[in-house]
């Protein structure tokens, strides 16, 4: 996996990133104040096209989607007490960190979740 190091405290943002496989992923980024929260207005990658998502901790937010991706978005929380990204400065300020996981890092999340007791390394 590696970390999304270019997201600043502007409100709205624009990231394009080269993944694993050497595609590109543009992703928008919107802080919204009253809702207290990151959203992503705009995600492509190829044909997959994703409007609307809240951006919360988890090891993988687009799990949902895990058959039409070739990798994963995480969030990581950086603070105690533990909470979800609602400050304008919340990744800017490295409180938390959104990554990229690749596709293998992607399957071996999953087997977790199925009880597997053999991850692959």
């Amino acid at each position: 996996m590696y970390q999304i190091q270019n997201i600043t405290n502007d409100a709205n943002q624009t990231q394009t990133l080269t993944l694993y496989d050497g595609s590109i992923l543009s992703m928008t980024m919107y802080f919204i104040p009253l809702q207290y929260g990151w959203f992503i207005t705009s995600m492509t990658w190829g044909t997959f096209v994703l409007n609307g998502l809240r951006i919360t901790v988890g090891p993988n937010i687009l799990r949902q989607w895990q058959n039409q991706l070739t990798f994963g978005l995480g969030c990581a929380c950086n603070t105690n007490p533990f909470r979800e990204p609602t400050q304008q400065q919340d990744f800017s300020s490295n409180n938390f960190y959104l990554y990229i996981l690749s596709s293998t890092e992607v399957q071996q999340y999953e087997q977790i979740l199925m009880g597997s007791t053999i991850v692959p390394g």
